[in-house]
């Protein structure tokens, strides 16, 4: 009788060892998971809020010391850094050369702020009126412009 008792004890302390090691699992995922949320959430919530546009009028591009000057707003929440670097710019689907670039006001853009972007006018094919400039900023965004030249 006592051995039956001992093997009951036995059994029931495994059982709850076995039911402790699981909820600890499921923990370990919950927490996991959760934290997964939260970091995606803290992405897209800096997605939203950075925005910027190409405010030009896409039949009259300035042009100053042989670069055509783009006008950039950020028109999103948060400081935009505003140095070649930190956008990709691309005329009909090829990639200008950061070097080539130049940003006025180097530094940042705070919200509403607009900023030039000069680009040469070498790198755009002056036989053909009209073209697309992407920007893309250093976190996905884009803002594209369909322009005319000449």
């Amino acid at each position: 009788m006592a051995s039956s008792v001992a093997s009951e004890l036995i059994l029931f302390i495994i059982s709850l060892l076995a039911a402790g090691m699981v909820a600890g699992a499921l923990y370990l995922v919950t927490q996991e998971l959760s934290d997964g949320l939260l970091s995606r959430g803290a992405v897209v919530s800096s997605e939203m809020k950075t925005s910027f546009e190409i405010i030009n009028d896409p039949e009259n591009i300035p042009v100053v010391n042989d670069s055509y000057v783009f006008y950039v707003r950020n028109t999103g929440k948060t400081v935009l850094t505003f140095v070649p670097g930190s956008f990709v710019v691309m005329v009909d689907g090829l990639v200008v050369p950061p070097s080539n670039l130049r940003f006025s006001p180097t530094g940042t853009l705070t919200p509403y702020q607009i900023g030039e972007v000069y680009l040469p006018v070498s790198f755009v094919n002056s036989s053909v009126e009209y073209h697309k400039i992407t920007l893309i900023c250093d976190n996905g965004k884009r803002a594209s412009m369909i322009f005319r030249v000449g």
